[in-house]
C-alpha cells in the first residue's frame, strides 16, 4: 500500500489556505483508501491539543496522522528512558525554596532572595493548570526562561548579559533533554543543532529536519511525498531519498503582484527535475511554467472542494452586503476595494461591504476606512471559522485580489449561488468564471467597472439569482470530488 506523507512547516487552528487544502486532501485520500498524513517541522508544546480541535471540529480527518519533528525525537527519547528526571525538577523548585514570594495577581509571582533581597525569579501563568513561565535572574539580569505545560518542564531558553537569546533547550514528558539549538544573538536565527537523543550535531535547521525525514520515511518506491510548503522543498531533497516518489504542489502564484519571481516557489521550478512531478492549480498557470522553466513534469489539479448545501434564503433587508472572505494582506487589493466600496456607497447607501479575515494589513485597511468615511459601510468582522456561514448572508460576492493561486473563497462563494465580480488576474478566475454567465470577470484595477458591476448585480436580482445558480452547476461539474481524486490517483500513479 502506497503511503503519503504531505509536508509543510506548521499545522494550526485558525489557518486557511494551504493548511485546509491538505486536510481536505488528506480526508477524500483516507476515504479512497490511501493513508495520507501530515509532516511539519515546527515546534508546538500544545500540538496534540491543536489535532484533537481540528479532528473535533471536522477540518481533520479522525484517521490523519501528524508527524512533527520535535513530538518525533520527544518520543524517540522517551522510548530510550521513561523515568523521571528529578534532578533537573529538584533544581528549579530548591530555587525556590526559602525565598520571600509576593504575589501581584493570581498569575504573577516574584521570588527575592530573603537574606540579600536579591531577585530571583519571575513566574507567570495559569498556577492551577500548571501552564507558566519561570524566569530565573542572576544579578538581575534574566538568565533562563522555563516553559512548564501541566506542569511538566518542557522548554528552557537561555540568555546573555544583554538579554539576547543565546540557545534553546527541549526535554520530553519525563525531564530528559532530547534536543539542543544555538541562536545568534545578532540576528535571532538558529544555529548549530544538536540532536542529544541520537548524539547527533547538524550545522542548521535545514539539515536537522532532512535527517528527521530519512528517520521518518523508509527509502521505498511505495511511500510517496508532496512538498506543500515551499519552504519545505530543498529539506525533502536534501533528505537524500532514491526510492521515495517526490511531488510538489504549488498553492500560488508563483510570481508577485510585480510579476517577480517569488524566491521559494521558483525554487522548486528551477529545480523542478529533481521531482516526480509539480502540481499546479490551473491550466493558465501550467502553461506560462512550461514555457518559462521547459519542465515536462508538470500536472494541474484542483484542491478538494467541499460541496454545501445552499438554505436557498433572500436575503429581503434593506441593507445590501457585498461580502469578502480572505486573509487581509497587501496583495489582496483592499487598497482598491476601499475605493470600489467609496464609489457604491455614495451611489446605494444601503450597501455594506463584510470582510472576514485577519492578517497583518488590517491596521492600513482601518486608516483607509477612515480616511474615506466608510465605517458604517466597510467592516471587518475578523476571522470566521464557519465561512460558509458568513457567505450565506451575502447578496454578492467582490474580489479585489491582485494575485492569486487558483481563487478559493471565490469558488467557496459560486457553489452557495452567489453572483462574484473578480478582477481577473493570474492565476484562477478565468479558469472557471464564463463572464456574464456564472460571474462577472473585471480587467484588473479597473475601479469603475467594478462598480457598475456590483451596482448591476444589486439593482437586478433576477439577473443575479440566475448568475448564482449556474455558477454553483459549473463549479460542481467541474471540480467534483471524483474529478479531483481521479487525477491525483493518475499523477501519483496509485
Amino acid at each position: 500500500m502506497n503511503n503519503i506523507y504531505m509536508v509543510f512547516f506548521d499545522l494550526g487552528l485558525n489557518k486557511g489556505g494551504i493548511t485546509s487544502a491538505v486536510l481536505n486532501r488528506s480526508r477524500h485520500f483516507y476515504k479512497n483508501g490511501y493513508p495520507a498524513d501530515i509532516v511539519t517541522f515546527d515546534y508546538k508544546s500544545n500540538y496534540p491539543k491543536v489535532v484533537k480541535e481540528l479532528k473535533d471540529d471536522g477540518k481533520m480527518y479522525s484517521e490523519t496522522k501528524l508527524f512533527n519533528m520535535f513530538m518525533f525525537f520527544e518520543a524517540r527519547s522517551l522510548s530510550n528512558n521513561n523515568k523521571k528526571n528529578e534532578v533537573l525538577y529538584n533544581r528549579y523548585e530548591n530555587l525556590l525554596n526559602g525565598t520571600l514570594c509576593i504575589e501581584q495577581d493570581e498569575k504573577i509571582s516574584r521570588y527575592f532572595s530573603k537574606l540579600t533581597g536579591e531577585y530571583l525569579a519571575y513566574k507567570k501563568g495559569n498556577l492551577k493548570t500548571g501552564n507558566y513561565t519561570l524566569d530565573i535572574f542572576e544579578n538581575n539580569q534574566r538568565k533562563e526562561k522555563v516553559y512548564y505545560k501541566k506542569n511538566i518542564l518542557k522548554r528552557i531558553k537561555e540568555y546573555d548579559f544583554k538579554n539576547r537569546l543565546i540557545s534553546e533547550r527541549f526535554f520530553d514528558k519525563a525531564g530528559n533533554p532530547f534536543l539542543r539549538r544555538n541562536i545568534n544573538r545578532e540576528t535571532g536565527k538558529v544555529g548549530k543543532i544538536f540532536l542529544l537523543v541520537d548524539n547527533k550535531q547538524f550545522e542548521n535547521s535545514s539539515e536537522l529536519c532532512s535527517y528527521f525525514l530519512r528517520e521518518l520515511i523508509e527509502d521505498d518506491s511505495k511511500n510517496i511525498i508532496i512538498c506543500d510548503g515551499p519552504g519545505s522543498f530543498p529539506k525533502i531533497i536534501d533528505a537524500g531519498f532514491k526510492h521515495v516518489k517526490k511531488y510538489a504542489a504549488i498553492h500560488t502564484n508563483h510570481l508577485n503582484k510585480n510579476n517577480k519571481e517569488k524566491r521559494k516557489e521558483t525554487n522548486i521550478l528551477k529545480n523542478g527535475d529533481k521531482l516526480d512531478g509539480i502540481v499546479l492549480l490551473t491550466e493558465s498557470q501550467k502553461k506560462d511554467v512550461s514555457r518559462d522553466y521547459n519542465l515536462n513534469n508538470l500536472f494541474v489539479n484542483s484542491n478538494f472542494i467541499e460541496i454545501p448545501d445552499v438554505s436557498n434564503s433572500i436575503n429581503d433587508n434593506s441593507e445590501k452586503i457585498v461580502g469578502v472572505v480572505s486573509r487581509l494582506v497587501e496583495n489582496k487589493g483592499f487598497d482598491y476595494l476601499i475605493k470600489v466600496a467609496k464609489k457604491v456607497t455614495d451611489f446605494h447607501p444601503e450597501v455594506v461591504f463584510h470582510i472576514y479575515g485577519e492578517g497583518e494589513y488590517r491596521p492600513k485597511i482601518e486608516e483607509l476606512i477612515y480616511e474615506n468615511n466608510l465605517a458604517k459601510n466597510f467592516k471587518l468582522m475578523g476571522y470566521t471559522s464557519n465561512p460558509n456561514k458568513a457567505i450565506e448572508t451575502f447578496d454578492c460576492v467582490v474580489s479585489s485580489s491582485q494575485i492569486e493561486g487558483q481563487g478559493l473563497s471565490i469558488i467557496e462563494a459560486m457553489l452557495h449561488q452567489k453572483p462574484v465580480v473578480v478582477f481577473d488576474v493570474k492565476y484562477g478566475p478565468s479558469d472557471f468564471i464564463r463572464d456574464n454567465q456564472n460571474g462577472i470577470l473585471v480587467n484588473n484595477k479597473d475601479i469603475d467597472k467594478m462598480v457598475e458591476s456590483i451596482i448591476y448585480l444589486i439593482e437586478n436580482k433576477t439577473t443575479a439569482r440566475q448568475m448564482g445558480e449556474q455558477a454553483r452547476e459549473d463549479i460542481i461539474d467541474k471540480y467534483s470530488s471524483k474529478l479531483v481524486m481521479e487525477q491525483w490517483e493518475n499523477i501519483l500513479e496509485l
